[in-house]
């Protein structure tokens, strides 16, 4: 996130109201006086953009997680896979369900089920388990977390 940009814009927008005043050097002093109290709100006002953008992203893609870092001043989101696995136990799977897909996709859930040593129930379960997790907590209008300043 660019917020110097957004700085600037804020700026040509209160210095083109201000020429409006003509050259009324009170009315200039007092345009630079909101600019000066505007900036730290503003930068805030990003931060809280940004963790907020953060927390709704991070609800839609149950297998990473989305941090908001400093990188030279500016916030930045950073998509990282998840270090938290999804935890289900196939053991007392009771409940069947038949699906009906494509040839093609079977494949792949067989493969990708290959190379996480799983079954192909155990994966299927699994994925679905996170896709349902990620769309609870995606149906969610909080957010965790602080960005301090």
């Amino acid at each position: 996130m660019d917020i110097e940009s957004v700085m600037g814009e804020l700026r040509n927008v209160v210095e083109s109201q201000l020429r409006i005043a003509g050259s009324d050097p009170a009315v200039a002093a007092a345009g630079e006086a909101v600019l000066a109290a505007l900036e730290p709100a503003m930068h805030r006002v990003a931060f809280d953009l940004a963790e907020q953008a953060a927390a709704e992203v991070s609800a839609q893609l149950p297998t990473s997680s989305v941090d908001v870092v400093l990188s030279d001043g500016q916030p930045m989101l950073v998509v990282r896979p998840s270090t938290e696995a999804v935890k289900i136990s196939t053991e007392d799977c009771d409940a069947r369900m038949t699906v009906r897909l494509p040839e093609d996709l079977k494949g792949d859930l067989e493969a990708a089920a290959s190379e996480f040593g799983d079954s192909v129930n155990a994966f299927v379960v699994r994925a679905l388990s996170g896709s349902a997790d990620a769309f609870r907590k995606s149906s969610r209008s909080t957010f965790e977390g602080t960005v301090e300043t």
